[in-house]
């Protein structure tokens, strides 16, 4: 019997200077986490491949980094400055094979700088920096996880004010979870315990009863973590 290769090639057009290249993906059946936190972060067993090594495409002509999320539009003056920033200085290397640690915490990196240079949305910015610290936390790595962590929540904040999580894989509900999660991981329980609440009492609860659901169970979790101490704000 001939054995599946867990990879498969994906072919992509790069969304700043146009160059054809090959990414690497893992498929579905060798990517089965055998637990999931509370944020989403899956746990894979040793001898399972992580899709997230690969969530990030990065072009190997000019060294432009993207996930699947991102737009094709460039505002005004965004690609001179990429260019500047990014590609005038990019020693050409290819991302296109299996990837190890490393790698993918390289990958991660530049899509959130080119992410960063190119004004895009919020919500795809706090995508990037939540997995990345899920990468952190499956190498134990806490300082690291706890920083991009509060970038994740920076920016997730940052999206509900502006609303830009709209045409992403984000809802409003989603949204306001992850504000309520990571706040809660971050020790910052009394905002945790309010975005909880808004999540809870959305007008459009009804349609997301998972996230509903997760929101109640850690409102009561957080609510019990006030009651033990005093908890920064």
């Amino acid at each position: 019997m001939t054995s599946v290769n867990p990879f498969y090639e994906k072919k992509l057009t790069c969304l700043f200077c146009g160059s054809s290249f090959n990414t690497q993906k893992v498929r579905s059946r060798f990517a089965v986490p055998y637990k999931t936190d509370s944020d989403f972060c899956p746990h894979f067993r040793e001898g399972n491949y992580n899709p997230h090594f690969y969530y990030v495409s990065v072009c190997p002509e000019c060294g432009f980094a993207f996930s699947e999320e991102f737009s094709e539009q460039f505002p005004l003056g965004t690609k001179e400055i990429i260019n500047s920033h990014i590609a005038k200085h990019w020693t050409k290397r290819n991302f296109g094979e299996v990837r190890d640690f490393q790698q993918a915490l390289e990958s991660y990196k530049l899509a959130i700088l080119s992410g960063t240079l190119k004004k895009e949305r919020n919500a795809v910015l706090a995508g990037l920096s939540l997995r990345l610290s899920w990468l952190y936390r499956t190498a134990d790595d806490k300082e690291q996880e706890k920083r991009f962590l509060g970038l994740a929540l920076k920016a997730y904040e940052d999206s509900f004010i502006h609303t830009d999580f709209v045409n992403t894989s984000m809802s409003e509900i989603k949204v306001l979870f992850m504000i309520g999660e990571i706040s809660r991981r971050l020790e910052q329980y009394k905002k945790a315990v309010l975005y909880f609440g808004k999540v809870i009492q959305h007008k459009n609860a009804d349609e997301e009863p998972k996230v509903v659901r997760f929101a109640r169970e850690q409102w009561r979790e957080t609510t019990e973590e006030l009651r033990k101490g005093t908890p920064k704000t």
